[in-house]
């Protein structure tokens, strides 16, 4: 019998990446000779991600963003396309979550000052709409001809 020999669902999965492997050495050594402040240890602390290391450095260096990206990304492998859509994601949700939570908070205040004026708008819109909706749900339903309207109703088709 021949025995195709079994593989774990680990085995297939792309493995985390290493300080020890070349490409982020590479990345430690750069990022150690521009920043000599910095301490081996002190990157290695930081998971292989450019990103993750594109903050730490933008935390603990006085570098601008582009400085930054030019020494990590100049060795780092690229990220995957999942981690950059997920890190754009992060980065709309920085800076789109402050206005909206503002936002909400505009609208519970008013909610809470003026409760008779919004109960009226409430009112008011939903009264609109059902209008609007027995209003399409008529026009909606087939009209009888000139001859047709003529006939009584039970003989009509």
């Amino acid at each position: 019998m021949n025995r195709k020999p079994e593989t774990t669902l680990t085995d297939n999965q792309p493995s985390q990446p290493e300080w020890t492997d070349e490409a982020w050495t590479k990345v430690k050594s750069a990022i150690v000779e521009k920043w000599p402040h910095l301490d081996e240890r002190d990157v290695e602390s930081v998971p292989c991600d450019v990103y993750q290391i594109e903050d730490f450095l933008a935390e603990f260096t006085n570098a601008s963003a582009d400085e930054i990206q030019s020494v990590v990304r100049e060795f780092a492998p690229s990220p995957s396309v999942f981690r950059r859509a997920s890190h754009l994601g992060e980065q709309v949700g920085d800076q789109v979550g402050p206005p909206v939570h503002s936002a909400i908070e505009r609208v519970q205040y008013e909610v809470d000052e003026h409760r008779g004026t919004v109960g009226g708008v409430i009112f008011v819109t939903g009264l609109a709409l059902g209008v609007l909706a027995a209003t399409a749900f008529f026009k909606s339903r087939p009209q009888p001809s000139p001859m047709e309207s003529y006939l009584p109703h039970r003989w009509r088709a």
